[in-house]
């Protein structure tokens, strides 16, 4: 998968220039053990800067490892809410801005688990956890979601009500019933004593991996043709975005100073030059983060054994093949996908600043769901 290098110092520049503001943080790390990885403005920050009083902003992504756990006090929407991020798990925060009527802080689970206890918040107030095929909407309770290797889901609440969609069907997991999405995104209500419900995790979760043992030679074979697919249309987006960076390093002074927006001429100008390549990236982004993140998932499997034999169609031999190729750019791919994110956001001030022309809507990430 020889990836290209895509990016000048100037888009190298652009991730390392922006200090985003005190009113944009949502926590604060309260502890950690272990290896963990934190992404902001499109560049991860240095271990030594890692610890325990960390602010993390909108938008940072949390990655633990093996031995990793972290938890993050929440300030926003408001205090009083905590989350636990377990080893081997990636997520961002999303959060809508305060003027808004209604105040929603989106947890964008990547791969892993995490359990969150959530404060009284107001009527205008709203949690929520998103992954690939299932939102779990909150107001305030304690819940936990468990996502397997395969993209299945677990919702289990030990205390209160979560509500949780996929694109077909709505369950209220709570004490006695839990959600569960599949593979394949068909959403099911199990009854579970809730003084059971540690006990059915466990379950599960050895349920998956027994399914994973089965299944990890094909679902490796697939994600990897499904990235090799993608990776071209990332990087196209990516290379159309590095041609308007004098437009990024200008909304990144305006961010950061807080200075008044420029003529709405100016805006439209700039929204026009950035739109064709953020149309694409927005389009395709979800979809390469879900399937970068599955293969990270999916390696432990490759580790233990479990995906033996040759694959029957590819670019790889084999499992083995494709992760020596995969590591040859894991760095440089999660970097990519950071400073995707991080064009994203700038683009969104832009586009919040006005000037008439029509913003390209961010697709639903149920919606990208992919069919094997």
């Amino acid at each position: 998968m020889n990836m290209r290098r895509l990016f000048t110092t100037g888009v190298l520049l652009l991730a390392a220039a922006l200090v985003v503001s005190a009113e944009s943080a949502v926590g604060t790390i309260s502890y950690l053990e272990g290896s963990i990885d934190v992404s902001r403005n499109g560049r991860y920050l240095s271990p030594g800067n890692i610890g325990i009083g960390l602010r993390i902003e909108q938008s940072d992504t949390i990655e633990t490892g093996p031995d990793g756990y972290v938890e993050v006090e929440i300030s926003a929407p408001s205090a009083g809410s905590l989350v636990k991020v377990q080893p081997d798990s990636a997520f961002y925060f999303e959060s809508s801005p305060k003027q808004s009527s209604r105040f929603e802080t989106i947890f964008q689970l990547l791969r892993g688990s995490l359990s969150l206890k959530v404060g009284r918040l107001s009527s205008r107030e709203s949690y929520k956890v998103q992954t690939d095929s299932a939102i779990m909407a909150v107001r305030g309770t304690e819940f936990n979601v468990d996502m397997a290797p395969d993209r299945s889901v677990l919702v289990t609440v030990p205390e209160g009500r979560v509500e949780s969609k996929t694109d077909r069907r709505t369950i209220m997991a709570q004490p006695g019933t839990v959600a569960a999405v599949d593979d394949q995104a068909q959403m099911s209500a199990i009854s579970v004593a809730p003084s059971d419900v540690d006990l059915y995790r466990q379950y599960w979760q050895g349920l998956r991996l027994e399914a994973l043992k089965i299944n990890a030679r094909l679902s490796i074979q697939q994600f990897s043709r499904q990235w090799d697919q993608q990776m071209p249309r990332l990087e196209n987006a990516m290379r159309e975005l590095e041609t308007h960076d004098d437009i990024f390093r200008r909304w990144e002074r305006i961010i950061r100073d807080d200075t008044d927006f420029p003529p709405t001429g100016d805006i439209i100008r700039d929204k026009r030059a950035l739109s064709p390549g953020m149309l694409e990236l927005r389009a395709i982004l979800p979809i390469s983060e879900r399937t970068f993140n599955t293969l990270v998932g999916l390696e432990d499997a490759y580790r233990q054994g479990f995906a033996p034999g040759p694959f029957q169609a590819g670019n790889y031999n084999d499992a083995g093949d494709f992760y020596r190729s995969f590591h040859s750019d894991k760095n440089e791919m999660r970097n990519m996908l950071a400073r995707a994110r991080y064009m994203i956001r700038i683009y969104r001030v832009v586009d919040g600043a006005g000037g008439g022309f029509p913003d390209s809507n961010t697709p639903d990430i149920m919606s990208t769901t992919p069919s094997f």
